[in-house]
């Protein structure tokens, strides 16, 4: 039937008025092409809307979204009123809505029964208002500034000639906080004219496509600096002619969410938040879908931009969620990335051996057993020197850079049968160095007994922040380290309290130098047999300056500026594990660290790792090359079980090659790192 009609609303209007007399005489699925069922709560008001109403629905999705209760809402382009309808249900008797539609023929369908569905839904008296007019001039149909709560569409913004100002007028009518929610036809490139005005393609909703990238622009330049996509569905044209006329033109159906909210920038930026949905919505208890690629499970948290943050705040879904504050930019946000480190942070998933061995692999960075090429290089001494004993995980402080993520809330300790162990290993494994470490290993009970017993069969290393031993509790164990004439090796992050302080937290540099103050007032610091080395670890994600440079540094401003001195400065690499491991997955720099530590791989390092001449022991007993590999899962194997301190009392430790790790990156970077500093 030729179609004689010269504006693009007339033609479309003569298209759905009389030319379609049900979705059936569509040439496409454009105007009926979701692939997924309408959520539940929309089904279940189906059933109650008259058959004719359904039968000549046109549209590409379910733009109905929950949380509708008491809202007002605008239906652009309703037709015959089968979404109108299903909204006025979810809205109730105390919302309102109002379809606008410029085809008389499908309004009137609407009119006839507006009052029978009102009856059908239990209502005294319809809530629906039905407009005959045009969606891009809302203002003369009576629809005032900010009135509007949610505004939907089904399939109808393509048919528009004027679609700038369509999203010109949704804008203005929406309130702070409201929401767009359309279905409609997008294309991935912009639509020739001929074809925009083929009268055939419009009505299909072909020719009126929205060219993504130009939608962007426009919903840009009306406020909308960000919006979502709820469904994309591929269209499939089907019908040979109009096939031919299109070409390799693409066509998807999508359904958008954009909320009307102030503070949104025109890119997604991570600011760390998260949000986790309550279930307060009754018509999605379980979950709650933003997005294609966003879902909220009720009470688990889920990383989020800061515009999704903006967005879900200052709309009505923000009551059904509790958001975090927003914290240090991190840089551009990329969901999976955020989402792994937000897991990270809270514990429901680790920085192991897997996870780094993916980012190594992502990374071209190669095994380091492979880098490192010949394995003799990698056997362990067949006397190790040094027994390094982590007697417990307890620790006043909890820093950034701690991989073994000690802390105050930390209750691991080693028992005294151990301990007793451990001394026994010491003697019968020629061992001549006892390195305890911890946590703050003052914590242990059995630490001075510890300490004092092994000093009688060897050097003995004590490793601790400092804070600890100003308590009334454990400063006598000052005088415990100079009577052992033990190793003291405080862990200081910078030679000033305001950079001390920014890493560890208040007052902690005071309390580090009150206690250096007093080790020196012992002899430490000027006694060749009570030597005092301090630990410097880098803040961020890089290597530290020259060990040298930075002992110089320290020791000239500790002096000028607090009196207290110390022989060497011990320079660490930090490790791609723990807290410090979870603050590079939330900036977004795991891969980056890892390809700066493989980028400055030195082989003469290799040779002097900490872990061919020593042997680590867990406070549970077991063995490992090192406390890294404790926290990868990684210990000493003995007849095909993890090796303990148990196993090595009566008969030395066996040859063994040290089990490797991306880790072992960090020890063999730039001038290398071990318990004992750089290590060339």
């Amino acid at each position: 039937m030729p179609i004689g009609k010269t504006t693009t609303h007339d033609q479309v209007r003569e298209y759905y008025g009389r030319v379609l007399g049900s979705s059936d005489d569509l040439k496409t699925n454009a105007c009926c092409c979701a692939t997924e069922a309408p959520p539940k709560y929309v089904l279940d008001v189906m059933g109650l809307i008259a058959d004719e109403i359904v039968e000549r629905f046109y549209g590409c999705g379910s733009p109905i979204p929950p949380a509708l209760e008491g809202a007002t809402v605008l239906d652009l382009g309703c037709g015959t009123g089968r979404d109108v309808f299903v909204i006025s249900k979810l809205v109730g008797e105390t919302g309102r809505v109002i379809g606008v539609d410029m085809t008389p023929e499908q309004l009137a369908v609407a009119e006839r029964y507006r009052e029978e569905q009102a009856r059908r839904f239990g209502f005294a008296e319809s809530n629906v208002e039905l407009a005959c007019g045009y969606i891009e001039d809302l203002a003369s149909l009576g629809i005032a500034d900010e009135s509007i709560d949610v505004v939907v569409s089904n399939c109808v913004i393509n048919l528009s000639p004027f679609k700038d100002l369509v999203f010109s007028e949704i804008y203005r009518v929406l309130k702070p906080g409201g929401e767009l929610y359309f279905s409609d036809v997008f294309s991935d490139r912009r639509i020739p004219v001929a074809l925009r005005d083929d009268p055939v393609l419009r009505g299909e909703c072909l020719g009126g496509a929205l060219y993504l990238e130009d939608f962007r622009r426009m919903m840009a330049r009306h406020g909308w600096e960000s919006y979502a996509f709820t469904a994309v569905d591929d269209i499939h044209v089907g019908d040979f002619a109009l096939e031919t006329k299109l070409g390799f033109i693409g066509f998807t159906s999508r359904t958008v969410r954009a909320i009307k909210a102030s503070g949104l920038e025109d890119g997604e930026e991570d600011f760390g938040q998260s949000a986790t949905y309550t279930g307060a919505i009754p018509e999605v208890p379980r979950y709650f879908d933003f997005d294609v690629e966003t879902r909220f499970v009720k009470g688990k948290p889920r990383a989020i931009s800061g515009n999704t943050a903006r967005m879900l705040e200052q709309s009505r879904y923000g009551a059904a969620f509790e958001i975090t504050r927003p914290g240090r930019h991190r840089g551009r946000f990329d969901a999976a990335r955020a989402q792994e480190a937000l897991e990270i942070r809270t514990g429901a998933k680790k920085v192991d051996l897997a996870l780094l061995e993916r980012a190594c692999e992502r990374c071209g960075i190669i095994p380091f057993d492979e880098r490192v090429g010949e394995p003799t290089l990698l056997g362990a001494h067949a006397a190790p020197s040094t027994m390094q004993v982590n007697v417990c995980y307890a620790c006043n402080l909890a820093c950034r850079h701690c991989y073994l993520e000690c802390g105050p809330s930390r209750a691991e300790r080693m028992g005294r049968s151990i301990m007793e162990d451990c001394l026994e290993a010491f003697r019968t494994g020629g061992f001549s160095v006892l390195d305890i470490t911890g946590g703050s290993p003052e914590y242990n009970p059995d630490f001075e007994w510890f300490l004092r017993e092994g000093a009688k069969l060897g050097s003995t290393i004590v490793r601790t922040n400092g804070t600890l031993l100003c308590e009334p509790e454990y400063e006598h164990l000052m005088e415990a380290f100079a009577e052992t004439r033990s190793r003291v090796v405080i862990s200081l992050p910078f030679y000033n309290g305001d950079g001390a302080d920014a890493q560890r937290g208040r007052g902690v540099f005071a309390k580090a130098v009150a206690s250096i103050r007093r080790l020196n007032e012992l002899g430490y610091g000027s006694d060749e047999t009570l030597p005092l080395d301090i630990v410097y670890n880098v803040a961020g994600p890089f290597l530290p300056p020259p060990q040298e440079l930075v002992e110089e540094a320290y020791k000239h401003v500790l002096a000028q500026e607090q009196g207290i001195e110390f022989d060497s400065l011990l320079a660490f690499n930090n490790y791609a594990l723990g807290r410090f491991a979870a603050d590079l997955m939330e900036a977004g720099m795991l891969d980056e660290y890892l390809r700066l530590l493989a980028d400055n791989f030195n082989a003469l390092a290799v040779t002097r790792m900490m872990c061919l001449d020593q042997v680590n022991v867990d406070v549970d007993g077991r063995l490992y090359d090192c406390e890294c590999n404790h926290v990868l899962g990684l210990p000493l194997i003995i007849d095909g079980r993890d090796a303990t301190i148990a196993d090595i009392t009566e008969k030395p430790l066996a040859s063994r090659t040290v089990r490797t790790n991306p880790v072992c990156y960090s020890c063999a970077a730039g001038s290398g790192s071990s318990c004992g500093g750089s290590l060339v």
